[in-house]
């Protein structure tokens, strides 16, 4: 009898510990598809300047700091590491805005993982811009919808999904305002992910016709509201295909196969050509032609740290933000990158500088 008792008990033990798995793995792992992306975009639109969202330039140096390639993920000592990093460089730099330009989570994240990146960037009480990269889109439950939402719902977090007739989802813009009228506008863009083009190989998309003349007509937009073209940066977590160009064309290729940026055209190194489109949509050329974009940052290349001047633009990776969660693509140097846009109205002048928090190994 008391056998018989000894294994019912098991048997509900064992019971209660798979429902409680089921449970979990329910929780962890049911697909999450967010709110439906409504926006809807056309050309022939009247643009309207009060709909671009605003952050007011309130002293003479407007500082914007790059997290870039957090990565955030299941281990916690990574994490914590991270975490310090981002802690440590908002204390030294006190921006006005912080832009996470991609694969702020892992793949191997949770949805846990990104509310606690969401909790740690709110709690400095700062505003923030974030896009997606291509770790963000491999997240296999919680799509790049769902994760727009909890960065929607965010009190300092100025993401928004954009239209949802273009490529991706956050596509969206920023002017940074003196006394409310538009000085600096910010693009930010999603062309984060992977794509398989005619020959079978799978690289990175280029951007998109339709982001391409969202942002022509943007910029146009911006340019009558404010009786003078506005001066202009993207943020995206790829990089363009003029930025491996321009490695090609200018940088010093060293024995060890990486790339050395001269002092005349920028500065940094390229462990290895920028990971970039395999086919040029004309975004860089539409960028060059309307006058008002002469700054391009990106990520996704960890060991690459350069900033290169090509035909009037300047293309900037940003200094990726704590350790690597393979490993492989480790980053030499972790920190953050600090955008310090200077001076009033016309006279404005943009400085980069990559803040170096960790040397691997050192």
């Amino acid at each position: 009898m008391q056998k018989s008792k000894t294994v019912k008990r098991l048997k509900i033990a064992v019971c209660v510990l798979l429902a409680a798995v089921v449970l979990v793995l329910g929780v962890l792992f049911f697909p999450l598809t967010g709110e439906k992306h409504v926006e809807i975009w056309g050309a022939g639109q009247a643009f309207d300047l009060g709909a671009v969202q605003t952050v007011e330039k309130t002293r003479t140096d407007f500082k914007i700091l790059m997290l870039t390639d957090t990565q955030l993920w299941s281990n916690l000592s990574d994490n914590a590491a991270c975490y310090a990093e981002m802690d440590a460089l908002v204390e030294k730099t006190q921006p006005d805005l912080i832009v996470m330009p991609g694969d702020n989570v892992s793949a191997f994240a949770s949805r846990f993982s990104l509310q606690n990146l969401i909790d740690r960037v709110e709690s400095y009480g700062i505003p923030w811009a974030p896009v997606f990269g291509n770790h963000d889109a491999e997240l296999p439950t919680n799509s790049k919808n769902w994760q727009a939402d909890r960065y929607m719902e965010a009190a300092h977090c100025l993401f928004r999904k954009g239209p949802s007739n273009l490529y991706g989802c956050g596509n969206y813009a920023l002017n940074i305002t003196e006394d409310g009228a538009p000085v600096y506008t910010l693009f930010f863009f999603d062309n984060g992910e992977y794509g398989e083009y005619d020959d079978g190989s799978v690289s990175e998309v280029p951007m998109g016709a339709g982001q391409i003349a969202w942002y022509e007509w943007n910029v146009r937009g911006i340019a009558e509201a404010a009786g003078r073209t506005v001066p202009s940066m993207v943020f995206s977590h790829f990089a363009q295909p003029q930025f491996r160009e321009a490695i090609e064309t200018l940088a010093v290729q060293n024995a060890d196969g990486s790339y050395t940026v001269p002092e005349e055209y920028g500065f940094g190194t390229c462990a290895y050509l920028p990971g970039a489109a395999k086919v040029d949509s004309g975004f860089f050329d539409a960028c060059a032609a309307l006058g008002s974009t002469k700054y391009l940052f990106c990520g996704h290349d960890h060991e690459n740290n350069a900033s290169i001047t090509y035909k009037g633009i300047t293309m900037t990776y940003g200094l990726k933000t704590g350790p690597s969660p393979a490993p492989w693509n480790g980053a030499a140097e972790t920190g953050g990158t600090l955008v310090t846009i200077t001076g009033s109205g016309e006279q404005q002048t943009v400085e980069i500088e990559h803040l170096v928090q960790t040397r691997v190994g050192a």
